[in-house]
């Protein structure tokens, strides 16, 4: 069963020999904590799906009819557990969130368009609207006493001022952990409406909001608020499979899908049979095992919180969602990125702050969705290398 599975089987050499990017990049040299890739098994339910495949060897083409059942369980899981007024025939697959987020550009934008998102920002937001030829219009997060706030005033000036047609929205939030309120989400709906913005809300963490907090779709906010917003999920983050390559954009109106599919089907890519097969599994039969992982990461996150309370005090504000948690490393003096002296004197290897932009300076991302004993060996190794050097604020 998923929710009796050992999320701390893997011991850190055991994930050092791993193939994959996250372990692969630096290796035995340091502890990964950098990528947002998850270091525990599988669900029992996806691993046993795709082992039906390959022991009946069958990766073939996919049958119109298994993404028609993705598509149907996507809408299905947005309707129970989020409240999204969504039906499969304005749901389309493609390979990953990011695919969909450039053609979400190229469908809603224009060449020199305003481009809204909130940072500091996954770093794809950035990326995405420089490479389409549209402009980047930044709106900070504030830090408040808590948690990240949005500066809705700022958010209203920015979206009037810049020429703006589309708001990219990340919710829950990379690389902050917000999971924004209603409240919040309504105030950046009524700035969207005002100004007629097209919303891509990309909410591929949404399955990891953590206890203490609620993840409210933004297409659930309403039917004016829907036929304006594109939907963009996967099973990828919550249940580990980003190498499988599934992902679902999920249409509030006819309109939109219509514009999105105007790019013929095969340049959107394709999906392929494991990928959906997966997905399918996922969501439909692994949940034991996901709320296995929702609490272990709690746990985590409560781990992260203490080793901040020392060495972050004053700036440190924990994730309501997702595994990641920012943290604030500029009053050690490591310049705007401090990852690279990480490496070198924690052996440890985090996401750079400036790669989600200016506003990341002196930060670094850690990722802690990791088994136990290697998130407490990270948090020893960085713990002795900051003490060592010591804050001026400390």
């Amino acid at each position: 069963m998923s929710g009796q599975v050992d999320l701390d089987r893997y011991a850190r050499t055991d994930l050092e020999v791993r193939r994959g990017t996250k372990w692969r990049r630096y290796g035995a040299t340091a502890i990964a904590a950098w990528v947002a890739d998850m270091d525990y098994p599988i669900a029992d339910e996806v691993r046993g799906a795709v082992a039906d495949l390959l022991g009946a060897d069958d990766l073939g083409y996919p049958d119109p009819a298994l993404d028609r059942a993705v598509r149907d369980a996507f809408a299905a899981r947005a309707r129970a557990r989020y409240g999204m007024a969504v039906e499969a025939d304005e749901v389309v697959l493609v390979s990953d969130v990011v695919q969909a987020i450039y053609l979400g550009l190229l469908a809603f934008t224009e060449p020199g368009d305003g481009v809204v998102f909130l940072t500091p920002a996954y770093p794809p937001f950035a990326s995405a609207v420089a490479e389409t030829g549209r402009r980047a219009v930044r709106c900070p997060l504030v830090r408040g006493d808590d948690r990240y706030e949005v500066d809705l005033d700022s958010l209203g000036s920015l979206v009037r001022a810049g020429g703006c047609a589309m708001l990219l929205l990340c919710n829950p939030h990379n690389p902050t952990g917000r999971s924004f309120t209603r409240d919040e989400l309504e105030a950046i709906a009524a700035v969207a409406l005002d100004a007629g913005l097209v919303v891509v809300s990309d909410e591929i963490h949404a399955d990891l909001t953590l206890a203490g907090a609620t993840h409210v779709a933004f297409a659930s906010l309403g039917p004016e608020v829907a036929a304006r917003t594109v939907t963009l999920s996967s099973a990828s983050k919550a249940f580990n499979v980003a190498g499988l390559r599934c992902a679902v954009a999920a249409f509030g109106s006819e309109a939109l899908r219509e514009r999105f599919e105007r790019f013929p089907a095969h340049a959107r890519g394709s999906v392929s049979v494991v990928g959906m097969v997966a997905a399918l599994a996922a969501w439909e039969q692994a949940g034991t095992w996901l709320e296995a992982v929702r609490a272990h990461l709690a746990a985590n996150r409560e781990l992260v919180s203490a080793f901040a309370e020392r060495y972050v005090p004053a700036t440190y504000r924990p994730p309501e969602a997702t595994y990641l948690a920012w943290l604030d490393l500029g009053a050690y003096g490591l310049g705007d990125d401090p990852t690279a002296w990480l490496r070198a004197n924690a052996r440890v290897a985090l996401s750079p702050g400036p790669d989600f932009g200016v506003e990341g300076r002196g930060f670094a991302r850690l990722n802690f969705a990791t088994p136990r004993p290697v998130l407490e060996e990270m948090l020893e190794r960085l713990g002795a290398a900051l003490g060592g050097r010591g804050p001026s604020t400390r």
